[in-house]
Formats: C-alpha cells, structure tokens, sequence
C-alpha cells in the first residue's frame, strides 16, 4: 500500500521557513543539503526549496523536487519527530531515485533522527 504526503505533511509559510533558517542544523550529502530543526508541532514536516539558483530550466527544478519528494516519503515512516528542509544539489540532474534516497537516509543518521 502506498502512502502518499498530504498537505500536512509540508512546511509552506514563510514563517516556518524562517524558523528553518533559525534553529536548524545542516548536513551536506552528494545529492542534496538537509536542514534540521526541532519540531513546533509535535509532527514531521518537511519542505522542498528549488529555486531559479539551481537552474533557469523548470523541468530540471521539477525533477529535482520530485525525487526529494519521493525519497522523503519512502523514509517518511523511520523518521522521528523534525521539521526538515531538503535542497537540491546539481549532482542530482544525473542522480536515480534510489541513490537520492540513500543519501538522504544518511543524511538522516547523521542527524540521529532516523530510527533503524
């Protein structure tokens, strides 16, 4: 059974954004940078920032987002408690899914939220 994100699940407002830039911890991986923070709600949250930096051409930003998307739900069931922020690095242009998803799980046990 597949379970999808629901707009619960995403972090949106500016504000929570803002509280990211904050309070959160990085951790750089191949394929992306993660951001940490504790949670204000007591749930997982999670946000994607891909903006015109990354690259002019929308169809590669989609992508990018759609294989941070994907790799955040595969995980989204052994991850604690956090808000997160996933950015996308150029090496994920060439990247598969499952190698954007492996880094992002090491990602994860560097910032000791990921439950093995």
């Amino acid at each position: 059974m597949k379970k999808s994100l629901t707009s619960i699940d995403k972090l949106r407002l500016g504000s929570e954004f803002a509280y990211m830039r904050k309070h959160g911890n990085k951790y750089v991986g191949r394929y992306l940078l993660l951001v940490v923070a504790p949670s204000t709600d007591d749930s997982l949250r999670c946000g994607v920032v891909c903006g015109k930096k990354y690259s002019n051409k929308a169809v590669e930003r989609n992508r990018a987002r759609r294989l941070l998307w994907e790799s955040f739900r595969l995980l989204k069931a052994k991850v604690q408690v956090a808000h997160l922020v996933m950015i996308p690095r150029k090496f994920i242009m060439t990247a598969k899914q499952q190698d954007v998803q492996v880094d992002l799980q090491n990602l994860l046990r560097k910032a000791q939220i990921i439950e093995e």
